[in-house]
């Protein structure tokens, strides 16, 4: 009886730009028991157990990458995902098929189950998942022996783990799947009807052509690298426009992925698609080792180069929260409001010079850089940490289309 009220909840945030689903607003939020309490006038607000001063950073929900690779310490791709998340904002990650239904269990066990931030599995299609990803003697897709692409042991881990597979994965481009399109994409189609969860399609340099992937995508269903540059892959056509039958797969309600990974981005293509108005619905990332530290470093650099080309913030912060959480139906993330899960990130907006690359080698201007401050999952600050390991691996395919080094993003 100290004489000072009760605290009423656990944690607020105050001097902050609050994003909210009506805009902007000067708030406090306030999280009590993992979730948000809070949202609202300063001078209302209830008291609080600890307090953390924005200073007129934004307040925004906790970040959701619907593409990444966090499977540490099994595929050469895997990334820590607290690690990232630390410095970054993002709260959620989706892997997306860096394990098949033969090392699914670890996913979840070693990873999934450890990790305080966020991860949500999509299942690749293939047995072995993205275990042949970085060998050096030579390159093999994953799915380049049809076998790998086993129906019956897809089903079989959803009985064993129930519940736990939330979405299926396919590498649709030459280099993971070569000619196999025409028995893989509809087992594929098979797994995520008989699961009821997302397909998640990647596209890049053909076999199989964008024509032929289409067709096997539905409403939620997602096209994941859809700005990548390669011939026969890409979204926009032989006469500098978007395809009819992108426009008829997002009118079905197909959602568009960027995913902009090491060689699947173009920015003249996300351009186009931008002027004709076709935006994506999720500014993911596919962080892996091979990118980690550069071209994508994080999230927050995908989203810098969306406001470079013209994206409004507020847009730029949808796609970045509450349009993935729909995409993987968690209504309860990617918002700022009571009863939400209280997952956090406070990021600063500055003015910047800087310059980024996209997988050809083409520069943009940057002209704002997001500057994390504050990382919060479930009501608990994750503070940056460093675990000695360098996790940035380098890639042939860096520079394989035009990209050279990093533009010290």
């Amino acid at each position: 009886m100290n004489g000072h009220p009760t605290p009423d909840v656990d944690l607020a945030i105050v001097n902050g730009r609050v994003y909210t689903p009506e805009g902007f607003a000067d708030a406090s939020v306030g999280i009590r028991d993992g979730r948000i309490a809070y949202v609202g006038d300063p001078a209302t607000a209830p008291p609080a157990r600890d307090t953390v001063d924005a200073d007129g950073a934004l307040v925004v929900p906790g970040l959701i990458d619907l593409h990444t690779h966090v499977y540490l310490g099994s595929a050469r791709l895997g990334v820590n995902p607290d690690k990232t998340a630390a410095r970054s904002g993002v709260t959620t990650w989706v892997d997306a098929g860096t394990s098949g239904a033969g090392t699914f269990e670890g996913l979840l066990l070693h990873v999934r189950d450890r990790s305080r931030a966020r991860v949500v599995p999509f299942l690749n299609m293939s047995y072995i998942g993205l275990a042949p990803a970085g060998m050096l003697t030579r390159e093999v897709g994953e799915l380049w022996d049809p076998a790998f692409a086993d129906l019956r042991a897809v089903l079989r881990a959803a009985e064993e783990f129930p519940g736990e597979i939330k979405g299926i994965k396919v590498r649709a481009s030459s280099n993971a799947l070569g000619d196999n399109a025409p028995v893989v994409l509809p087992q594929a189609r098979e797994a995520a009807d008989e699961l009821q969860v997302p397909l998640m399609i990647h596209i890049g340099m053909a076999p199989p052509t964008l024509p032929e992937v289409l067709p096997y995508l539905r409403a939620g269903d997602l096209l994941t690298h859809c700005f990548h540059p390669h011939a026969g892959g890409r979204i926009i056509g032989s006469d500098g426009r978007v395809r009819p039958e992108v426009r008829d797969a997002v009118a079905r309600g197909v959602l568009l992925d960027v995913g902009h990974g090491v060689a699947s981005m173009s920015h003249r293509v996300t351009q186009q698609a931008l002027d004709e108005g076709l935006l994506p619905d999720s500014l993911s990332s596919d962080l892996h080792a091979e990118n980690v530290g550069g071209p994508v470093k994080s999230m927050l650099t995908v989203m810098e180069m969306f406001l470079a080309l013209g994206m409004p913030l507020e847009e730029v912060l949808d796609r970045s929260t509450r349009r993935p959480a729909a995409a993987i139906s968690r209504p309860d993330l990617g918002r700022l409001e009571p009863g939400a899960t209280g997952d956090v990130a406070v990021l600063a907006l500055e003015p910047t010079d800087r310059w980024k690359q996209d997988s050809t080698g083409v520069r943009i201007q940057l002209t704002q850089r997001f500057v994390h401050r504050l990382t919060v999952v479930g009501g608990e600050i994750l503070a940056p940490f460093d675990d000695g390991r360098n996790e940035f691996r380098s890639s042939p395919w860096l520079s394989k289309f035009g990209a050279t080094e990093d533009d010290d993003h």
